[in-house]
């Protein structure tokens, strides 16, 4: 779920000049959105994610993941906050608020799924760095997993396996996304 606030038009760089401390918003279309707070079940699969991926990604890679906190620039008026990301740009600036190389970018939706599969996806292929969009639904646990350049998404299940490939090779068992989750989550 989320808050717009609507005072005028931004570009993504006077944005993120803007961004208050410690809270989580995103650009949409030159208009700053608040992200409000993570329930359990978005924080618990977030986790997990970056649990997973920790796992399987080690040095002396290029590559690394992370959690939310830096923005994947779309176009002039629009920026996201992934949940998760693999960033593939060697280390820089250490404010630098924008990832350089998102590669992968992960969503968990739990109330945004349309927003996320419709909106979110497409536009996060508009950035040439993103090879992978991986929408994470966590009622369902389902993973919608989108690479550039092909048309159709994949839909995976707990039984199946998330194979990343490109700049980042890794295969993960979906189920890992869902641990710790009671079985009626």
């Amino acid at each position: 779920m989320t808050l717009a606030v609507r005072e005028r038009l931004m570009p993504v760089g006077e944005f993120l000049d803007w961004l208050p401390d410690g809270e989580r918003w995103e650009l949409i279309g030159g208009i700053p959105v608040r992200m409000l707070p993570e329930g359990d079940l978005h924080e618990t699969v977030k986790s997990n994610v970056i649990g997973a991926l920790a796992r399987r990604m080690r040095p002396p890679s290029a590559c690394r993941p992370a959690a939310n906190g830096r923005q994947v620039r779309i176009n002039d008026r629009t920026s996201y906050r992934p949940d998760a990301h693999i960033n593939c740009a060697p280390f820089s600036d250490p404010m630098e608020p924008l990832i350089q190389c998102p590669v992968v970018v992960f969503e968990v939706a739990v109330s945004s799924l349309d927003r996320d599969l419709l909106e979110k996806r497409a536009n996060y292929l508009e950035n040439p760095r993103v090879e992978h969009v991986v929408i994470i639904d966590a009622q369902a646990r389902k993973v919608h997993h989108f690479v550039r350049g092909d048309r159709k998404a994949r839909l995976l299940t707990s039984g199946d396996i998330l194979t990343l490939d490109g700049t980042v090779s890794l295969d993960i068992p979906v189920a890992e996304f869902f641990e710790w989750l009671p079985e009626s989550a």
